[in-house]
């Protein structure tokens, strides 16, 4: 069963619904993306697919300077960890693991390593032992009081 929705083209190692399922994490992170299967580190993960803009949205990825790739159905639900289980090669838009990935984990990346700024920064809470306390995007800085 297809993720993505039928208007957008097909593209080769598109996420499935057997590997893969969008649910309601909590009140604080919204959706997220919940791993049904085991991934090895080095694994591709799937190919994220969406809309080019110029616009960033809370949903997208950027892609290069100043284009974003608007996914609202599935990549752009990966939560953000500062240690996380996955990472995006923007030049072929594939999620690669980085590390084993089990069942029942939620899907994560680094918001600070593709996003110049980021449509909405805020204050980290994941809990990685990496953890900067707060997320705005590689050109932005992070605040004094938010120092960890």
């Amino acid at each position: 069963m297809r993720i993505y929705p039928d208007h957008l083209p097909m593209v080769a190692d598109e996420p499935s619904a057997e590997a893969f399922k969008v649910i309601d994490v909590d009140d604080q992170r919204g959706q997220g993306i919940l791993v049904l299967r085991a991934f090895q580190r080095g694994e591709i993960l799937f190919r994220m697919n969406g809309q080019l803009t110029k616009q960033m949205t809370l949903h997208s990825l950027q892609v290069g300077p100043e284009l974003h790739l608007d996914d609202p159905w599935f990549a752009g639900k990966t939560l953000h960890s500062c240690d996380p289980n996955s990472e995006l090669e923007v030049e072929t838009l594939l999620f690669t693991a980085v590390r084993d990935i089990l069942p029942g984990e939620l899907l994560t990346m680094d918001y600070d390593h593709t996003e110049d700024v980021l449509f909405r920064a805020f204050e980290c809470h994941c809990g990685g032992p990496s953890c900067r306390g707060y997320v705005g995007g590689r050109k932005v800085s992070v605040p004094a009081a938010s120092n960890k």
